[in-house]
């Protein structure tokens, strides 16, 4: 299913979810809603790749509209970086729908190594 050398850890996992998105099936991570870190920062997951070409990871978030709700630029540091997107809405509004996040992990001369799309949705802590 993917290239094993770029992988997510996903602390407060719940489940896989089957789910029709844009007219769809689209398999959806379900995950605990986190804490927030900062002022419209909050932690979605860790990063990790073994590819030591890969320097830092750009993202952007997107809403079910297709529209671009946040994104994220950082290094990579030993191949893993936490996930912490800055958002440009309330999570709380944001986080009702699944959520697209679409990394791209980079390298040098900005160049796109891998794309690692993939699909969120927030629930209650149980």
């Amino acid at each position: 299913m993917g290239d094993e050398r770029y992988q997510i850890m996903v602390p407060g996992f719940i489940e896989t979810r089957d789910m029709t998105i844009n007219g769809q099936n689209t398999t959806v991570i379900v995950v605990q809603k986190p804490e927030e870190i900062s002022k419209y920062r909050y932690q979605f997951f860790d990063v990790v790749t073994t590819d030591a070409n890969a320097t830092y990871i750009i993202s952007f978030v997107y809403n079910m509209k297709q529209e671009v709700v946040g994104d994220y630029v950082t290094d990579l540091e030993n191949g893993r970086t936490s996930y912490v997107p800055y958002l440009y809405d309330d999570f709380d509004d944001l986080s009702k729908e699944p959520i697209y996040c679409k990394i791209s992990f980079t390298g040098i001369g900005d160049k796109t190594i891998y794309d690692f799309p993939i699909w969120v949705l927030f629930e209650d802590k149980k």
